[in-house]
């Protein structure tokens, strides 16, 4: 089980997540090449008001990210259109006991998140097609817990 610990700083919960694009591999064989798993290192904020998982235009741009398509978003004054893109999503858990660094931890397949401007404080607002995947806690000091 992956765990990811820490506390709210200035009213937000910021998180270090991985983005990586989606690649169809078709079938894995004992003679596949070998597949990439690298993720592009990105500040997320957690957003449990929002329904899909969004990166900023800096993310699309640095990844080389594919447009898939078109959706309507609604944000709290009207609907917009946002451009889909597939990519994966992969969590930095706690060190294990001893301290070792632990190897980013990637969440269910790939999703089809929006694009949204560039921001200060986050990368990628994580949101729950991500969160939900996993169990979030959230108490009344400003502590959190996300596992999965």
């Amino acid at each position: 089980m992956a765990m990811l610990t820490g506390k709210i700083e200035d009213g937000r919960i910021r998180i270090k997540v991985g983005i990586r694009p989606f690649e169809d591999y078709g079938p894995i064989s004992a003679t596949s090449q070998a597949v990439n798993i690298t993720y592009y290192e990105c500040i997320a904020l957690l957003d449990t008001g929002a329904r899909r998982t969004c990166v900023t235009e800096k993310v699309v741009q640095s990844l080389g990210l594919k447009r898939k398509g078109r959706a309507e978003v609604w944000n709290i004054k009207r609907p917009e259109m946002h451009w889909t893109y597939l990519f994966h999503v992969a969590i930095w858990p706690d060190s294990d006991i001893c301290g070792v660094p632990s190897a980013p931890f990637g969440i269910g397949n790939e999703i089809e998140g929006i694009d949204v401007g560039n921001n200060r404080f986050f990368d990628v607002l994580l949101g729950m097609d991500i969160i939900s995947q996993g169990c979030f806690n959230l108490n009344r000091t400003g502590d959190f817990s996300l596992t999965y």
